[in-house]
């Protein structure tokens, strides 16, 4: 069930600031002079706080669709007919032939800067008042979210945009030349966006009653993922420890049955999610679709299958490696959760279809899941025009038979949207391990996520009551062969754990590694088939028959692509490193006088 008190907190706080916030605060344009900023009161100051967090409601600062189409996890679904119709709106981002002025790059810009502004404000309102109220704990509360958010939009900008020179906006413009700023070095930015994050750790507590709003847990898994990046394994360690480790975050790994809470209604601001967007349908339902800080948002109209409300230019869907790659995980025949009997009759183990895929993504074999109100996707959707996945992350499967059901509008959606969570921590430690020589707690790491979806550990055997496999079945290495494992966590275990989440997660990680065009060329050599699968369609069990819906490697008579040629052939051939990070926008560079 919704976490309706939660969402009724924000829109009270919201209302509030909309209706009060002219009386005290100047809210102007960023490109424009700002006015002093004064704050009577706390109550003043923390309504502008949660003006702030309306900006987070952008859909462009996670800007899923364009990003996942410039990773390797996703390609636009019109690729997938026989007769594809490139779409110039989309196109440049799979093709990776955007440039300046691509549409996208310039609204998540100005979005991240945009809280960035807002901050900017709460904090020279917050830093005005008298020394009684800045004594007070929620005046330092308030204060540390505000250089929280600061910091984590400037560690976005730094990780996406123009090789971490972005500019730093530390102050609101008091004067015109204030506003057109040059961009600062890569080292001056990591130093000033750690200062903001480090303050947060050290003031917030450890998690507020209101979970929509960033604490000190948010703090630690920013820092960490900063240094991570930095290739400082030690310094992300420490931070990753006192996440997993410290109970006053409350955090755990969703477990046992649990798990397949993951991306549904039920499970928002789970025990595993450390920050997590707050949406709903319920809240101010008249705004349009297209108002970035209403309270609904279009993710699901980009990614729900065409039968099931999805659909635009943008509308994208799972790559053919990322699709095969979760159609065939090793999965653990000694836990019970895999021999519990799907719909066909069969269990897990049979149908090969581990708890992680069902979560993750819509396949014509899943007959242990439901769909879109009926019992298995092969029942819901026919899979034609080799339209063989679907992503659930962004769609709401779980609670209705279509989207426009939802709110009322295919365009508009109450689903939450997952920043980070505790699995993520998991397996960026895991790495930190790896890259420091530490292959046995890496493993260790890696182990503990593949267990709660009940899959096959890997490596040596440390627990006879559970399987293990020893060695990487292509290759034959072992996973305890540093270049094995490394290869692993990159390629198998971090795309099909965090699939299409967070702010350009994958992009950041493919960039970071040095190996993105070395990714896409693999991935454009592979070739995939397609063949016929036999379903239950009822409760009686008759059967029927989606054409062409299931993905093999094994050569069949029919292609994936009639063309012979793969998803990945624009991206292998035209990405180099210009392409690593997205290139300062327009937006910014035609109005910014010292760029």
């Amino acid at each position: 069930m919704k976490n309706f008190k939660n969402k009724l907190i924000v829109l009270i706080v919201m209302t509030s600031f909309l209706q009060s916030c002219s009386d005290y605060l100047d809210q102007v344009n960023p490109n424009e002079v700002s006015t002093d900023i004064y704050y009577a009161d706390l109550e003043q100051s923390d309504a502008s706080l949660t003006g702030v967090y309306g900006g987070m409601l952008d859909t462009y600062i996670v800007n899923a669709w364009s990003e996942s189409l410039r990773s390797d996890l996703a390609i636009h679904s019109l690729l997938r007919l026989n007769n594809p119709r490139p779409n110039a709106r989309v196109t440049p981002y799979y093709a990776h032939t955007y440039n300046s002025g691509s549409f996208d790059f310039n609204r998540q810009w100005d979005a991240l800067y945009q809280v960035i502004f807002r901050s900017n404000q709460l904090i020279t309102g917050l830093e005005s008042m008298d020394a009684t109220l800045k004594s007070n704990d929620r005046w330092t509360e308030q204060m540390g979210q505000a250089r929280l958010l600061r910091g984590m939009c400037h560690f976005y900008l730094h990780a996406i945009y123009n090789n971490g020179e972005i500019i730093i906006r530390d102050k609101v413009p008091g004067e015109i030349n204030e506003i057109s700023k040059s961009t600062s070095s890569s080292e001056d930015v990591i130093k000033f966006f750690r200062e903001d994050l480090v303050y947060a750790y050290d003031n917030l507590p450890a998690a507020f009653d209101e979970k929509s709003r960033v604490d000190k847990g948010v703090a630690a898994t920013i820092l960490g993922t900063s240094h991570l990046y930095e290739k400082e394994y030690d310094q992300a360690i420490v931070y990753f420890d006192d996440i997993i480790n410290n109970s006053d975050y409350g955090y755990a790994l969703l477990t046992g049955d649990d798990v397949k809470l993951m991306y549904t209604q039920a499970g928002e601001f789970s025990s595993e999610s450390i920050f997590e967007i707050n949406y709903s349908v319920a809240l101010k339902p008249e705004e349009s679709q297209f108002y970035e800080e209403s309270f609904n948002t279009r993710n699901a109209r980009y990614s729900a299958p065409n039968g099931r409300g999805g659909g635009a230019p943008e509308h994208y869907v799972a790559a053919a490696w990322l699709t095969d790659a979760y159609s065939t995980e090793f999965l653990d025949p000694l836990d019970a959760r895999n021999t519990v009997l799907g719909y066909n009759g069969r269990d897990r183990i049979t149908d090969n279809i581990s708890l992680r895929a069902s979560s993750m993504i819509a396949l014509v074999n899943d007959e242990h899941t439901e769909y879109y109100d009926k019992p298995t996707a092969a029942i819901r959707e026919t899979f034609n025009n080799n339209k063989i996945s679907a992503f659930k992350q962004y769609t709401n499967h779980d609670i209705t038979d279509h989207e426009k059901n939802v709110g009322n509008s295919t365009w508009k959606s109450g689903k939450n949207v997952i920043i980070n969570r505790l699995a993520d921590v998991y397996l960026m430690r895991a790495e930190a391990y790896l890259e420091t020589g530490n292959i046995t707690d890496a493993l260790s790491d890696i182990n503990t996520i593949r267990e709660r979806w009940a899959l096959a550990l890997l490596g040596p055997v440390v627990d006879a009551s559970k399987t293990y496999v020893m060695n990487e079945p292509v290759t034959n290495l072992p996973y305890t062969d540093e270049n094995t494992l490394r290869k692993h966590l990159r390629h198998v275990e971090r795309p099909l754990e965090l699939n299409v989440q967070g702010v350009s997660s994958r992009n950041i990680d493919l960039r970071r590694w040095g190996n993105a065009q070395a990714r896409f060329s693999e991935l454009n050599g592979m070739k995939y088939y397609l063949s016929d699968y036999e379903y239950v369609k009822n409760d009686g069990g008759a059967t029927a028959t989606r054409k062409n819906s299931l993905l093999t490697r094994s050569v069949t008579g029919k292609e994936l692509y009639s063309d012979g040629e793969n998803e990945f052939k624009d991206a292998a051939q035209n990405y180099n490193e210009s392409r690593d990070y997205k290139p300062l926008p327009l937006s910014e560079t035609d109005n910014n006088t010292n760029l």
